[in-house]
């Protein structure tokens, strides 16, 4: 259910991921002109000795050997591959470049998530009145209403998932490069399809985040955390499943269209993602608390059936912003519920959605 209605609601409000767009080039050529001003004098020291030198000039040969029709893909990857660890040597035997190196590529790429994942609270914002409503806000307005909001939780998310995703990009690694010499090209898509699932395990794990927090403001947002885990844990079949299928359709997008793009995919894909991830989180919080919503200005889902039943109340109750949802949307005996109303009028608001 989550991924369905969250690709409806995407497809109906495609304006939106072009503001995130904006959002996401604007962060990463800020990012990039501090980086320019802090990488390259480091990297250029780097490539004054002569070990690092002579083995960056033959990766600048392969690529110049594939870009100039010379050289095929496979024998293109194995060259770079081979070269790459040489690379990596000489590289590992400028201790003291090295570790300068790797502190500002960190610090940079913290940076990165820290200025993208402003515009995370204020996507889900925007996202969830849309969802109860069918109101629309802006970017730029969701996030001047929510700046302090948006930006200590950017700070708290860097905390949590930065952490997740160095253990998850190491475990990808050392498959991928453990294996290579017992099974060779099959060690990627292993060490690939790992990588799908471990980050969709975390955004499961993060799922009930922002929802809760939406629904909740007046909560710390660490409080929010620790208290959505048990909404999490309840439809962690539904969640998981969705983020399985959005990280799997962004890889192949992005291993098919990044030649294509000319990388260009890198800054599109996450922009799409951004924002359908909020989607399936918000469908998945809305399910699990009975909640209708809006598709479009004149579908309107109700969840019930596919969220709490009688024989969840023991385990699952809670209240959310303040009201006891589960006395609601289980209605007693002989009450009729309706599951889908596609004749909702545009504009009615959150009653006829209910």
């Amino acid at each position: 259910m989550e991924f369905k209605y969250s690709l409806s609601l995407l497809f109906s409000n495609m304006g939106f991921v072009l503001k995130i767009l904006l959002w996401v080039v604007i962060s990463a050529l800020i990012v990039a002109a501090i980086g320019a001003a802090v990488l390259i004098p480091t990297i250029n020291s780097l490539a004054v000795g002569g070990e690092v030198g002579d083995a960056y000039a033959v990766i600048a040969s392969d690529i110049s050997s594939l870009v100039d029709g010379q050289a095929d893909i496979a024998t293109f990857v194995r060259s770079i591959i081979t070269d790459g660890k040489a690379l990596i040597d000489a590289v590992l035997d400028s201790q003291g470049l090295l570790t300068a190196l790797i502190f500002e590529a960190i610090g940079l790429y913290v940076l990165y998530v820290f200025l993208v994942g402003i515009c995370i609270y204020p996507t889900a914002y925007a996202a969830n009145q849309l969802m109860s409503s069918n109101m629309r806000i802006g970017l730029a307005a969701s996030i001047a209403m929510h700046l302090k909001k948006a930006v200590r939780y950017s700070a708290c998310n860097l905390t949590v998932s930065v952490p997740l995703n160095a253990v998850i990009v190491v475990l990808i690694c050392l498959i991928a490069f453990g294996l290579w010499d017992l099974i060779g090209f099959f060690a990627l898509t292993l060490a690939l399809a790992f990588g799908v699932f471990a980050f969709s395990a975390k955004s499961t794990l993060l799922g009930g985040w922002l929802p809760r927090l939406l629904f909740n403001p007046d909560e710390p947002v660490y409080t929010a955390f620790a208290r959505s885990l048990r909404g999490v844990k309840l439809n962690m079949k539904g969640l998981i499943k969705s983020f399985v299928i959005t990280y799997f359709v962004t890889y192949l997008l992005v291993a098919t269209c990044a030649l294509p793009t000319f990388g260009l995919v890198v800054l599109v894909v996450p922009s799409f993602n951004y924002f359908l991830l909020r989607l399936v989180e918000l469908v998945g919080y809305y399910k699990m608390n009975g909640l209708s919503f809006y598709t479009d200005a004149i579908t309107v889902v109700d969840t019930v059936e596919f969220g709490y039943r009688a024989e969840n109340q023991a385990d699952a109750g809670e209240i959310v912003g303040g009201r006891d949802y589960l006395s609601e949307v289980i209605p007693s005996s002989g009450e009729e519920r309706t599951q889908v109303r596609e004749d909702a009028p545009a504009g009615k608001g959150e009653e006829d959605a209910k």
